[in-house]
């Protein structure tokens, strides 16, 4: 898995996660998002990240945090373990993220859940491009110089069939910039809720990332 950038917190994947749980976050990064749960929602978080540095800071805000890479080494976690497995902006970071979700699927409690984020690939600003040739990297975003693996929402529910787990609902955070969605103008409300209605009527086509809700 290659090195990844610091996270902050995904509020979309925060809301789908109940009250009194105990989670596992895969890619915690510093612990942002782990750190939000605890104080928010109550809850018990280990974290799991390839970075040294990472996981030094993640001590300070998580029940326990591990330096280890997912697709190499063994997990320090018994079996069902976790009411919630948390893969946010991790799977395009994977060379095998197939191998990595039948993995992880042990440490999983019965009636357990995953909650994954996922760029999505056809965006429209990414079609956009590719209509004129181009396939650049960037520093950030979808096409994060650091993604390795490329998801539309058929392709990602695909991968969750093959891992054997069952996607229960799909929820789509808003993002995207085209034509007259600039940064700066999308501060105004009504173009916010127009931005947050183009991605609820085609989402494939409008949102910045699949969050997928799973389970076994």
């Amino acid at each position: 898995m290659k090195i990844q950038k610091k996270r902050g917190l995904n509020k979309f994947v925060a809301k789908q996660v109940g009250f009194g749980k105990k989670i596992l976050d895969i890619g915690c990064a510093e612990g942002k998002l782990g750190k939000y749960l605890r104080r928010q929602k109550g809850a018990v978080v280990f974290g799991v990240d390839i970075s040294s540095k990472a996981i030094k800071e993640a001590k300070k805000s998580l029940d326990g945090a591990y330096r280890l890479d997912i697709e190499t080494e063994a997990l320090p976690f018994l079996q069902k373990s976790f009411d919630v497995i948390i893969c946010a902006d991790v799977l395009e970071h994977l060379y095998d993220p197939l191998a990595v979700l039948k993995k992880l699927k042990i440490y999983l409690k019965d009636k357990g859940i995953f909650v994954l984020s996922i760029p999505n690939i056809a965006n429209i600003k990414v079609r956009w491009r590719l209509l004129w040739g181009k396939f650049d990297y960037e520093e950030s975003g979808i096409m994060d110089y650091s993604h390795i693996r490329f998801f539309t929402k058929k392709s990602a529910l695909n991968l969750m069939r093959k891992a054997g787990i069952k996607a229960l609902r799909i929820d789509y955070s808003p993002g995207f910039s085209f034509f007259f969605f600039q940064g700066r103008v999308i501060r105004f409300k009504i173009l916010k809720t127009l931005h947050s209605l183009l991605t609820k009527l085609a989402p494939t086509l409008f949102c910045r990332q699949f969050i997928i809700i799973a389970q076994l």
